[in-house]
């Protein structure tokens, strides 16, 4: 009996470790100074122990499994993008990367 209870309360401890780490971004794309030369560009990636993300301030939608994929307008030279996750206590994480327009 002692034994299920240890089991039961390792599990529990180990999911709530997630959530304890606040969110979390991966993005696979673009690398961070990148050099585009089309008009856009698809930002690819996921998160993790999140429900909300933006790009630069706008809403980014997510798939049930984190996966997010937005096309956004590139500028000629720097482009800075900002990613802020938010997880369901209001924690979140930012990702800065640059990406540079090439002059079309």
């Amino acid at each position: 009996m002692v034994i299920v209870a240890v089991l039961i309360i390792s599990y529990a401890i180990a999911r709530s470790m997630a959530y304890a780490k606040g969110p979390k971004i991966d993005l696979t794309a673009p690398t961070n100074g990148a050099v585009i030369s089309s008009p856009t560009v698809d930002i690819v990636g996921m998160i993790e122990r999140a429900h909300n993300l933006t790009i630069n301030g706008g809403a980014v939608s997510i798939d049930e499994q984190g996966n997010f994929k937005q096309t956004l307008v590139v500028f000629p030279g720097i482009n800075k993008l900002t990613l802020r996750a938010t997880d369901q206590f209001d924690r979140n994480t930012e990702t800065d990367i640059v990406i540079v327009g090439a002059n079309n």
